[in-house]
């Protein structure tokens, strides 16, 4: 049996449905669709189904945020005026000479604090050193917000000083000159 007219005729149907705007079956296939095949006057051709369109789905509900936990009963209120962060606070000497920055705090067993940790020297943390000074050396300048730190030391000093390096025993910090004792407000 021998069907040399008809494929003659499903090519021509399929070039008629595409001239028409028809998706070929090859593509319907492509993109999820089933064909069918119908069949008129003893030929058969083979068509496309539209994609059926999936429901819309609505928007995500808008979600509100939780509200805020209320704080715990223990908490309390530290007024800006009688207090200040400490690290990252730039550091000067009495002459007002740029020290370094506020890197960390050593304190002892009972959490009294030691030594201030600067970061001493360089430029833009290239070539700096971490140098701990004793506490002593050290007061507090509420009223000034841009370098509220004070050393009681000279540069040359701060440069003469060992490194600091956590982990290793002991820990070497910069204290108070033999000949000068620590100023009275130190550490304040």
């Amino acid at each position: 049996m021998t069907l040399p007219r008809r494929a003659p005729m499903v090519s021509a149907a399929l070039l008629i449905g595409l001239a028409c705007g028809a998706t070929p079956v090859g593509l319907a296939f492509a993109g999820g669709t089933t064909p069918s095949t119908n069949t008129t006057a003893g030929a058969t051709t083979a068509t496309a189904q539209a994609p059926t369109a999936k429901p819309a789905q609505p928007p995500p509900a808008q979600q509100k945020p939780p509200a805020p936990k209320p704080p715990p009963d223990n908490t309390e209120l530290l007024p800006a005026s009688e207090v200040m962060p400490l690290l990252g606070s730039k550091v000067r000497d009495e002459a007002g000479e740029d020290m370094g920055m506020v890197v960390d705090v050593v304190v002892d067993r009972d959490g009294k604090p030691r030594a201030l940790v600067i970061d001493f020297g360089g430029f833009l943390g290239v070539g700096s050193r971490k140098i701990a000074i004793d506490w002593r050396l050290v007061h507090f300048q509420r009223e000034n917000k841009d370098t509220p730190v004070l050393l009681h030391l000279g540069r040359a000093e701060v440069q003469a000083a060992p490194e600091f390096v956590p982990g290793v025993e002991p820990l070497r910090m910069l204290g108070p000159p033999a000949n000068l004792p620590a100023s009275p407000n130190a550490g304040q």
